[in-house]
């Protein structure tokens, strides 16, 4: 029976976790000190153990991505709940191409994993609606939506305080395209197999957007994906610069 419970999926609302409980904000606070935590014990990290460190990370998210849909395929669940065509799922796909030699593809691969997946995931953590909000804080769904945002966050962190990664303005492009596709297939999917690729066909709960996804959904998914594509970008961008800017101040202050 207990394991039946450790994989079971409908639970009764006294017993899932939610957003803004008690377990939630431990969550959050956990999720900040090992970042912390882990980004000051990468930074010492050789150009050796940053390729390995990398690898394993890409390896490590794969194959929790792999068992989450073998599960959920073999429970017969609906696609919805393991295509990884989300806009978080995008990191296995964009950590494995960042070992490419071909540097434009490189390049698609950083500006994803900095200039968007930081706040993707720190989003994600703050605003629990796949993962807290459906299942108890002990369950498999939310160990693994823990763990893949803690890496997804931590990886984006790395590459830039390692200085592995610089963005600049005209990598907007390059982020731009690599959200796009995805976009696209995105909306095929949504029409074929009525599923909500990439957040595209339903707002997930988001009050501020749920209304307009109802009544106006080719405006709401226009807006989705632009905000997805270009405006993450653009906020990402606009904080490093204002980091840079402090960090720069202070150190000319010293001089």
């Amino acid at each position: 029976m207990g394991e039946k419970k450790f994989f079971y999926d409908h639970f009764e609302e006294e017993q899932i976790c939610g957003m803004f409980s008690l377990g939630h904000i431990i969550t959050v606070i956990l999720f900040i000190g090992l970042l912390v935590l882990g980004a000051i014990l990468l930074r010492k990290l050789n150009e050796k153990q940053t390729k390995i460190y990398m690898l394993t990370v890409a390896i490590a998210v794969t194959a929790m991505e792999i068992i989450k849909i073998a599960l959920r395929v073999a429970k017969n669940q609906a696609p919805d709940s393991y295509m990884p065509l989300y806009y978080c799922s995008l990191f296995i796909f964009a950590i494995w191409l960042s070992f490419a030699k071909n540097e434009m593809i490189k390049t698609v691969a950083y500006s994803y994993m900095t200039m968007g997946a930081i706040l993707a995931a720190a989003f994600n953590i703050i605003y629990p609606s796949t993962s807290l909000a459906l299942f108890p804080i002990w369950h498999p769904g939310a160990i693994h939506s823990f763990v893949y945002h803690y890496l997804m966050a931590l990886t984006g962190i790395f590459l830039l305080v390692k200085g592995i990664y610089v963005p600049k303005k005209e990598h907007s492009i390059h982020y731009f395209a690599y959200i796009f596709i995805a976009c696209v297939q995105a909306v095929i999917f949504n029409c074929y197999l009525g599923t909500n690729c990439m957040f595209l066909a339903d707002a997930f709960g988001l009050p501020l957007l749920q209304g307009l996804c109802e009544t106006k959904p080719t405006i709401y998914m226009l807006l989705a994906c632009f905000a997805q594509a270009s405006l993450l970008f653009w906020g990402h961008f606009g904080i490093y610069k204002l980091i840079i800017y402090i960090k720069d101040r202070k150190n000319g202050n010293k001089v």
